[in-house]
């Protein structure tokens, strides 16, 4: 079992990923979090991309789960992800750590975007394998 359980919501438009960054950090991340005590994994995507898009995530359908380390590298890391589409346009919410959104394409890294570490190593090459990105 991992020390950290997480789940992602894979906003995908246009061969276009959604990502955010959050507060203090350099890399950026999926759109999700932690899956809460007595909540299942869609029912985090639907939570997590309300709190850190103001959007309603809808047509959620599972992907792959990913195992590996937080992005301090301190704890291991259970991420399912899961697809999803997006009833509005992604806004800063105010109240949430999020202070940006970004859509990348599989040239992300060309353009200067750094992302953390399960994004960029699993997620990402998971997506341009199956030609998503």
């Amino acid at each position: 079992m991992a020390d950290v359980n997480k789940a992602a919501a894979l906003c995908i438009q246009d061969k276009k990923l959604l990502v955010v960054k959050k507060k203090g950090m350099e890399e950026l991340l999926s759109l999700g979090g932690k899956i809460e005590p007595g909540e299942t994994e869609e029912e985090c995507i639907i939570r997590e991309v309300k709190e850190e898009a103001r959007c309603e995530a809808t047509h959620i359908k599972r992907f792959e789960t990913f195992e590996g380390m937080t992005h301090d590298g301190k704890r291991t890391l259970r991420l399912a992800c899961y697809f999803c589409e997006l009833n509005g346009t992604p806004t800063i919410n105010p109240e949430d750590q999020i202070e940006g959104h970004c859509w990348i394409n599989r040239d992300y890294s060309k353009q200067g975007i750094k992302l953390a570490g399960m994004l960029e190593l699993k997620i990402v090459p998971a997506l341009v394998k199956k030609g998503l990105l």
